[in-house]
């Protein structure tokens, strides 16, 4: 032991001197370096040296980029060297460089170095973040010259020029230098991607505007359009703990090849490590890739080439299983209606606190938190700060505008010497989650997410409706981990609020579809993931039968409208909403009800939908959508988290949800929303009421009543082997009109309603059959 220690001492003594480029980079309000003619010195892969011809060298290390201006260190680099610098810190015009360079070493040559895929906004609008760093903006639509013109040239005058790049309607800055192959070159053929470096020339502090980006040659043109075949529908599928199979397709017939490089930070040089290749000519492209590891992150790209040359993807993202168990365990606070029960009774009434400090203690190594509220709670207090005591490595993601400053548990956990990175007074970091031992990869049964719809307060753990969901998966556990770490600025124990990014500065930088034991689990997370279209598209795809919410705040008119297009087609839609953040005029409640005064601009339903205002004291804070949830047969989705289905969670707010495609987790929550539907008014939440659980002797189908009817029925039937039980109304030329019933029932006398009001008066007939083999069929009359 005493070895290895004066072993790391030497390390530490020799390397001492080199410092992250990021901490050089660290400024104070006025956006001056505090190291400001300090001496440092750095390591790092140059990204640009003899390029513009002038003696500037970019150089990048996985933290930030800077530049080294000095004419020796110019003519002694290349691109791709890896280097060691000493020099004076200086500033230029908001550019952080080294003026002049006192020492450089080249490590390593030909260090290959990937862009990091942004957009023009990105750099526009959070330049500081990028300055200095190698960038790939895709999909250039328009070049403008800065007075707003088109321009089908890159002429240049004096020692430059600069222009404006679109994408869409999204735009930055573009430097053409006099000196490159660029010049005066015809504008590359729309669409195109470029790759650049970022820079900046802002003469006033605090140095926060006139940020652009800078292409070294013509090879930084990437044209999509016309070199090589136009790659889509790149996505990866049978994702094995140590194999996953991507797959993509080709505008042409052409080869196959993927890259990849192991993600194990956002902070890391790109620089793939690996790669597999197919040289059959396709235009459906396959390539499974082994000897991954598990519960990880990758990146990747594909890429494919013909005649006219290669298509290259922009930077992808995927990940392993894990050999977690994947066990998912749901909480809820309030009552349960378990009579919807296929099995397994979800579990009502649970003392949240109870299960949370439950799975705080049991941490060993680290506990990761971004919470929106945390207060009142003093044993939860105390039992993470008892961890920290301990030695468990602990890291908290804090809202800001939560009650105008930190509430008194978060200043105790500051106090206890844990470390906080909070969001800026803009909107809200509105996640709740907590990430437990995935910081230590030794293990995969260690690995727990602690996330849905609840805050850490007496209300929200006691009294307001709110549920929990914990999954045992490292794959998970790694990917909301990543997203913390986007938040907290850094990967390791201290925070650097420079680097952290918040609401829209946020990119879709993590992987979305996980195995988690053999269950398909979606991971979304706002505003970067464009989560109201991940939710429109479930409800699109997946919708048979049923469409079930619970929802704190409702205003988004996307979803709404794709719920609406369900229920034209005369699929099943209920909601409960809370009445308080619902009565007003922003909410859909009025719209789905038929009544005015609500949101959007829609017509109003007709006939209205079966929704409900909560009506019990304290909010109904849920945000949980289930599909499908009582027809096992149809696949049930369930998606819940902390987004509401509101434009503030849609395009500003800190959120994330998860969508687990499985039949028990709907079920669980299905009966949890029966009674929440109870709650508001609603009489029968799935159509079908049970009348009684003695077995009957037989199978019986009895007589609709009323009959003849106008334009209701009841259907009452009776079940005597627990079976897949299905009730389907036909008109009178055998065409299926209505499933009233089709899901797994136990034995039992049952009855179901039939609503006839957007039918034709005639006759109709409805049959009853247990594990496909039909029962009975009755004949009805509906008379308008």
């Amino acid at each position: 032991m005493k070895k290895v220690i004066l072993f790391l001492l030497m390390c530490v003594s020799v390397y001492a001197q080199v410092i992250p480029i990021d901490s050089l980079r660290r400024q104070d309000a006025n956006g001056v370096p505090f190291l400001l003619g300090q001496t440092v010195t750095v390591r790092g892969v140059v990204t640009m040296s003899q390029e513009l011809g002038t003696p500037l060298v970019y150089l990048q290390d996985p933290t930030g980029g800077t530049i080294g201006y000095d004419g020796t260190f110019w003519s002694n680099t290349n691109a791709g060297d890896s280097v060691q610098v000493t020099g004076v810190v200086t500033q230029y015009n908001g550019l952080t460089e080294f003026t002049p360079v006192n020492s450089s070493t080249v490590l390593a040559t030909n260090i290959p170095f990937t862009p990091r895929v942004v957009t023009c906004g990105n750099v526009r609008l959070d330049g500081e973040t990028y300055e200095a760093q190698l960038i790939r903006i895709n999909g250039v639509t328009a070049v403008h010259n800065t007075s707003g013109a088109n321009v089908t040239q890159w002429s240049t005058s004096g020692s430059g020029t600069n222009y404006r790049i679109l994408v869409g309607n999204d735009s930055v800055e573009i430097r053409i230098y006099s000196s490159t192959n660029i010049a005066n070159s015809p504008i590359p053929p729309f669409p195109f991607d470029v790759i650049a470096l970022v820079s900046q020339f802002d003469s006033s502090p605090p140095y926060t505007s006139g940020y652009q980006i800078l292409p070294r040659s013509l090879n930084d043109f990437i044209v999509t359009g016309g070199s090589g075949p136009l790659l889509s529908s790149i996505t990866y599928t049978n994702i094995q703990p140590t194999s996953v199979t991507i797959n993509w397709q080709s505008s042409t017939a052409s080869d196959s090849k993927v890259r990849w490089q192991r993600a194990d930070s956002n902070y890391q040089v790109i620089s793939y490590t690996d790669s597999a290749s197919d040289g059959a000519n396709v235009t459906t492209h396959s390539i499974t890739l082994n000897g991954l590891q598990p519960g990880r992150i990758y990146y990747y790209n594909v890429s494919s080439t013909d005649g006219s040359g290669t298509g290259t993807s922009p930077q992808q993202y995927f990940c392993t299983g894990s050999n977690s168990t994947g066990a998912m365990n749901v909480y809820f606070n309030r009552s349960v209606d378990t009579l919807l029960s296929t099995g397994e009774n979800a579990q009502g009434n649970v003392n949240f606190q109870t299960k949370l400090l439950q799975r705080i203690n049991a941490a060993q190594y680290s506990i990761d938190m971004a919470l929106y509220s945390f207060n009142d709670m003093t044993q939860i207090r105390d039992a993470i700060i008892n961890a920290k005591l301990r030695g468990v490595k602990i890291r908290l993601v804090y809202d800001f505008r939560e009650n105008g400053s930190n509430q008194q548990l978060v200043q105790d956990l500051l106090a206890a010497g844990i470390l906080m990175s909070k969001r800026p007074n803009a909107d809200y970091m509105h996640n709740k989650f907590f990430i437990f031992d995935n910081r230590d990869f030794s293990s995969a049964a260690d690995d727990w997410l602690w996330t849905g719809s609840t805050n850490i307060t007496q209300a929200q753990l006691f009294d307001d409706a709110n549920n929990v969901i914990e999954i045992q998966d490292q794959t998970l556990a790694t990917i909301y981990t990543r997203e913390f770490e986007e938040m907290w600025g850094s990967a390791n124990e201290v925070p650097i609020p420079s680097r952290a990014k918040f609401g829209p500065q946020k990119t879709d930088n993590t992987p979305h579809l996980l195995n988690i034991a053999g269950k398909r689990v979606e991971v979304y997370f706002s505003p970067s993931d464009n989560p109201s279209t991940r939710i429109e598209d479930v409800i699109n795809l997946q919708t048979d039968n049923s469409i079930l919410f619970c929802v704190l705040a409702y205003t988004r008119c996307n979803i709404m409208n794709r719920m609406k297009v369900k229920y034209d087609a005369g699929k099943n839609v209920r909601g409960v909403f809370d009445d308080g953040e619902n009565s007003s005029t922003s909410s859909v409640y009025k719209t789905m009800k038929g009544l005015t005064g609500g949101g959007c601009s829609n017509p109003l339903w007709s006939p209205p939908a079966d929704v409900w205002l909560d009506s019990r004291a304290g909010q109904l804070h849920h945000k949980y959508i289930i599909v499908d949830g009582y027809t096992p047969e149809s696949n049930p989705v369930t998606i819940t988290g902390s987004y509401n289905f509101s434009n503030n969670a849609t395009f500003d707010n800190d959120e994330n949800f998860l969508v687990v495609y499985d039949a028990r987790v709907a079920n669980l929550y299905l009966q949890e929303f029966s009674m929440r539907y109870r709650d508001g008014g609603g009489t029968n939440p799935i159509g079908i009421t049970q009348l009684s659980n003695e077995i009957p002797s037989e199978f019986r189908l009895f007589q609709n009543y009323p009959n003849p009817f106008n334009p209701s029925s009841t259907i009452k039937y009776q079940v005597a082997k627990s079976g897949l039980i299905k009730l389907t109304v036909y008109d009178a030329l055998g065409r299926e009109v209505k499933s009233l019933v089709n899901k797994l029932q136990g034995e039992g006398t049952y009855s179901v309603e039939f609503e006839g009001t957007e039918l034709t008066s005639g006759i109709y007939f409805y049959t009853l059959e247990s594990d496909g083999m039909r029962v009975d069929s009755k004949k009805m009359v509906l008379v308008k």
